[in-house]
């Protein structure tokens, strides 16, 4: 029993042995099964950190490469910028030197067109001949002669009435002519007066105002009255505003279209545009004057184009005066409307018809109890709003033609309260 049971303790012993190594070895390979899973975890995160510079080296590469494909690209747009201009400049060239080839191919062709003309007159005149003589020698010669002498006769007739036909013509063109270019000057001559005559009267116009704007401060009896307020000239202008200065500026443009360029380039102007060629001049001489005509032809084109361009220009900018007087008229008279002729009031709404960016700053009634302080105030908005101020600081025509009528409801206003200082003094003494 005692033998069993040491037995039994040595084969427990031998289990419990068997059982801690196994146990060992299970946890060296735990341990070994964790240490190569963390190497593995490490070598994918170095691998993902490798991973991602390479990404980011990459990205680095691309983004210098689009900044290198960029400035390729602005350099070419540069160059094809620069390829566009010399191309722009050989077309001009070459429109010139068109101009040119086909000015001398025209002269060329008008000449062989006189030289073919010519020589089929005298073919159809030889072959009219032939058939003359081949009839006269097949028919009787007493109906020759007849139909010779009649034919003849007839041609006189013909040719004597086309001969007057062509001379009355030419007489009435040139009478046309010299009608039209009399009636142009007197035009012109008109025009000129017209504008001289509204030059003075605005000049005039201008010193009294200032004179009236600068000498406002002392009281009189009456307003003074201005030396041109019966110029009927002055009186339409006045009136009609930018209708009658918009047809003046037309017929005065359209009058001395041909002074101005006689003016500008002397004879050149007036020529028919077309190169002489004068017989026995040497080649460098011809060169030297076609240069110098075809700079004055294009002189001439060049100003007559900036005419026409400036004459559109105004005739643009009467038409969005007239569309904007069509809206701002309404806004005007409202805010006009029962401030007539009180200058305080004007003064104290100016804030409400001009623009921000005039400069104004508001004023209120408490500070225009004063006869000194509504003249400061009224100086102050003059300067601000004088279509020459509004002018000089870059206005758009909207703003121009606000400060424009502004400045008149505050001119007619000021000679009121002149007007009303002048009879308070009176009343006064």
């Amino acid at each position: 029993m005692r033998e069993r049971e040491n037995l039994k303790a040595a084969r427990n012993k031998e289990a419990g042995h068997m059982d801690r190594d196994e146990r060992a070895m299970q946890d060296a390979l735990n341990r070994e099964v964790r240490e190569k899973q963390e190497r593995l975890e490490r070598e994918r995160q170095q691998r993902e950190r490798e991973e991602e510079e390479r990404e980011q080296r990459r990205r680095e590469v691309e983004r210098e490469r689009e900044e290198k494909e960029r400035e390729q690209r602005r350099l070419e747009k540069e160059r094809e910028r620069i390829r566009q201009m010399e191309r722009e400049r050989e077309r001009a060239r070459q429109a010139v030197e068109r101009a040119t080839r086909e000015a001398r191919e025209r002269a060329a062709a008008e000449a062989r067109a006189r030289a073919e003309r010519a020589a089929v007159e005298k073919a159809a005149t030889e072959a009219r001949e032939r058939a003359e003589r081949a009839a006269v020698q097949r028919a009787q010669a007493e109906a020759r002669e007849r139909a010779a002498a009649e034919a003849r006769e007839r041609a006189e007739r013909a040719a004597a009435e086309a001969r007057e036909r062509t001379a009355a013509t030419k007489a009435e063109a040139e009478a046309r002519l010299r009608a039209e270019r009399a009636a142009a000057e007197r035009a012109a001559a008109e025009a000129r007066e017209r504008a001289a005559a509204s030059a003075r009267a605005s000049q005039q116009k201008n010193d009294d105002d200032l004179e009236s704007f600068f000498m406002g401060s002392r009281a009189s009896s009456a307003p003074r009255p201005r030396a041109n307020s019966s110029d009927p000239l002055f009186d339409g202008q006045n009136k009609g505003g930018p209708e009658v200065s918009s047809s003046m500026r037309k017929a005065s443009s359209a009058a001395n279209i041909v002074d101005d360029l006689s003016s500008i380039f002397g004879a050149a102007a007036s020529s028919s545009g077309v190169f002489q060629e004068v017989d026995g001049e040497t080649e460098e001489r011809r060169r030297a004057r076609l240069e110098r005509h075809q700079r004055t032809q294009e002189r001439a084109a060049k100003a007559l184009a900036e005419k026409n361009h400036r004459d559109l220009q105004v005739q643009r900018e009467q038409a969005e005066r007239h569309r904007i007087a069509e809206t701002l008229d309404v806004e005007i008279k409202r805010w006009a409307a029962g401030k007539e002729g009180n200058l305080r009031a004007l003064l104290s709404t100016l804030q409400y018809v001009l623009w921000p960016e005039c400069g104004w700053q508001p004023v209120s009634l408490t500070d225009l109890i004063t006869a000194a302080a509504v003249k400061k105030v009224y100086r102050k908005a003059t300067l601000c709003i004088h279509p020459d101020k509004v002018q000089q600081k870059g206005a758009n025509l909207q703003q121009k033609y606000v400060a424009e009528k502004v400045f008149d409801l505050l001119k007619s206003a000021i000679k009121e309260w002149h007007m009303m200082l002048a009879l308070a003094s009176k009343a006064c003494e």
